[in-house]
Order: C-alpha cells, then structure tokens, then sequence
C-alpha cells in the first residue's frame, strides 16, 4: 500500500514510475494507450505522470491508504481588493454566499481579507497556506479562483493537492461584475508597477552611461 508521504514530487518520469509499481516501462506506455495510467507530454515530448494522476490510478487498484480525516477542517475564503468593497458589504456577504450555498461543512473556518489578488503576502492568505502544509485543511471554498490569488493558481492548487486538500469554487454569478472590476483595476496595477521598473532601470542605466562618459573624459585628459 502507497500512502501520500511517498510522492513528494508534482510529476513523475515513466522509469520512475515503473520502479515504483515494479513494472517496465513498455508496461507504463501500454497502460496509457488502454488509458488505465493517465500521462501527459513535455515540450520535449516525453510522458510524464502527474503526481494525481498516479495516485488516482493507485486508488482504483486499491494500492493507496487514504486515512480517515477526523481533523481537517473547512476553510472559507473571502477576499476584496478595496476597503470600499468591504465598507459596501462585499466581503461579508462573499463569505456568507459560501456558508448558506456549501452543504456538510465540517468545522469550517472563515478567512477574510482585503487585499489585491496580486499580493502573495497577504496575512490570511500566508496562514491559509501553513494551515494546508500542516495538513490541517480538508476543503477550501471560494466564490472563484481569483479570491485565492491572481496568478500561480495552479501553482497552489498542486501544493493542496499535495496536501490531500481540495479547492471547491462555489460561483456566485451576482458578484461576476465585481470580480470584473477587480481584474481591471489589477491589471492598470500591474502595469504601472512594471512601467516603474521599467521607468527606475532606465534611470540607472543613464547613470551609468554618464558616469562612463565622464570618466572617459577624465582619461582623456
């Protein structure tokens, strides 16, 4: 029997795992053409399997313990980008539309927070993600993937996933014009974050080409 602990990696190559389930490889590419072993192709064309995909497989053959969760609890997330939107409501009632809208919680938690879905530093969102690597967590709703964060989605779904933790998105369809707003307003953010960058490396490369200068004109005197 396999158990969570023994796959720390997000993917696997095939010789890998044919070790692991003590097969040949031609076995591992025969099981993907029936489609018993999902796998998946890299830029440079050789198969790989996802690390869920393996345990999926594990799990039909009955080869995987999946202990029983008397711990882990249910997380809420909710999250605005504006103090406005939270002064309007919108934060409380995200959160709320998840509570009357999500059957069988289990010892749910509610995690607000305002924040841009740029900012992985957020307070809330930093203590949601110890909480999973601490196995703590069974399930993670949101009204959408942007509340968790901007981009890297799948980046931390992969960790959760690792975890044995779900991410549930509950679509509040009333809130789409909000989630809208917000996507715009961060990317006008982001813009002008990169055009600052972009703004501050000229700078500093026109220092240097006139301290260059001016040293070279000192040499040449």
């Amino acid at each position: 029997m396999y158990e969570a602990s023994d796959f720390t990696k997000p993917m696997y190559r095939v010789s890998e795992v044919a070790d692991i389930l003590g097969v040949s490889t031609k076995t591992i590419r025969r099981w993907d053409s029936e489609g018993k072993l999902c796998t998946k192709r890299t830029e440079g064309n050789q198969r790989i399997i996802m690390r869920e995909d393996l345990i999926k497989y594990l799990i039909n053959k009955k080869m995987y313990y999946q202990p029983i969760d008397t711990e882990r609890r249910d997380i809420i997330y909710a999250r605005v980008s504006s103090n406005d939107q939270k002064k309007n409501g919108d934060l409380d009632r995200q959160a709320l539309f998840l509570v009357e809208n999500v059957k069988d919680l289990k010892a749910p938690m509610i995690l607000k927070e305002v924040g841009s879905g740029l900012n992985d530093k957020r307070k809330n969102i930093q203590k949601l993600i110890k909480m999973v690597c601490n196995n703590e967590v069974r399930n993670i709703y949101v009204t959408y993937r942007d509340r968790l964060t901007r981009f890297g989605f799948n980046y931390l779904q992969s960790l959760c996933e690792a975890h044995g933790t779900n991410i549930i998105v509950v679509k509040d369809i009333g809130a789409l014009k909000s989630v809208e707003d917000e996507l715009t307003e961060d990317i006008m953010a982001l813009m002008a974050s990169f055009s600052g960058k972009l703004y501050g490396m000229r700078s500093r490369n026109k220092k240097i080409s006139k301290t260059e200068a001016e040293s070279n004109l000192i040499k040449g005197e």
